[in-house]
């Protein structure tokens, strides 16, 4: 099960990454962020953990990095699932893109699993607009 969101930007690939791989930009598309540290350098495999406001702290595994153009995490969470926030810089047709995706790896999921994700994914295209707005300026 999982949700997308995609936007055209006019910005470069190197401009978009640091949206995602410096802790301190992150703040700026993901408000509710009250922290987040990795256990290594950002690359697949490296652990860590984040805290958002109003939850507790959740521990994540990077499952595929790729400088500029790939950061996907996964959180596993308590009675849901395997959730994987993915987040693309795409190239096509001379244009580049962002994309968010939220989904979750669950064998024969819910209702309520579905009503969890789209709570999750509620504001990514508001996040997806601020890092466009950052990078256009």
């Amino acid at each position: 099960m999982e949700l997308s969101f995609k936007v055209e930007v006019n910005a470069k690939k190197e401009t978009i990454w640091p949206y995602y791989a410096d802790p301190k930009k992150r703040n700026i598309w993901e408000e509710d962020l009250e922290y987040i540290k990795f256990n290594g350098e950002i690359e697949t495999g490296t652990t860590g953990v984040m805290k958002l406001e109003g939850m507790p702290e959740m521990p994540f595994t990077l499952t595929n990095i790729i400088k500029d153009a790939s950061y996907c995490d996964r959180t596993d969470v308590p009675g849901i699932g395997g959730l994987y926030f993915e987040h693309d810089i795409l190239e096509a047709d001379g244009k580049t893109y962002i994309k968010h995706t939220v989904r979750l790896e669950k064998e024969n999921p819910s209702e309520e699993d579905f009503n969890f994700i789209c709570g999750v994914f509620s504001d990514v295209p508001s996040s997806v607009m601020k890092i466009k707005k950052e990078v256009e300026i």
